[in-house]
């Protein structure tokens, strides 16, 4: 997976408050010129600090968002995805963008963490917009070297 500041959403960002945005807003006329022509894009999130909730309860649901001016009061909202409670650091979530998606025809682009039930007392992740998602887990061989 190839990561381009131009197309980070979140470095190891903070969610715990109240529903943040990214850090973060992708300008798609400028950094998505050459990126990923003819081929499939996708918004990766990659848990940095582990989540703690004292009730074991709490998700953080991650949307895309986007709107015509760099403002970003959304012209439009996907959800891509919901991270549990209790994400350990590295689970990653992964959604593809559709080139010609509700949301993603605007030239700005950044993601929305919304929390539900608000009891989390730590949590970071980084999100990128990427070509290419590194989704190969190592797996037990199944035998033994003798």
């Amino acid at each position: 997976m190839i990561l381009d500041a131009n197309l980070k959403f979140s470095d190891a960002q903070s969610v715990i408050t109240a529903d943040p945005d990214s850090t973060n807003i992708v300008d798609q006329g400028m950094a998505l010129r050459d990126a990923g022509t003819g081929k499939p894009l996708f918004v990766v999130t990659v848990v940095t600090t582990a989540f703690t909730d004292s009730g074991s309860n709490s998700t953080v649901t991650v949307a895309l968002q986007g709107d015509s001016t760099s403002t970003i009061t959304p012209d439009a909202t996907r959800t891509l995805f919901i991270i549990p409670a209790l994400a350990a650091v590295g689970d990653t979530f992964i959604s593809p963008l559709h080139p010609r998606g509700n949301v993603e025809q605007y030239q700005y682009i950044n993601l929305k963490y919304t929390l539900t039930n608000g009891d989390l007392t730590t949590g970071k992740v980084s999100s990128y917009l990427v070509q290419d998602v590194q989704a190969w887990v190592a797996k037990a061989n199944n035998y033994t070297i003798s």
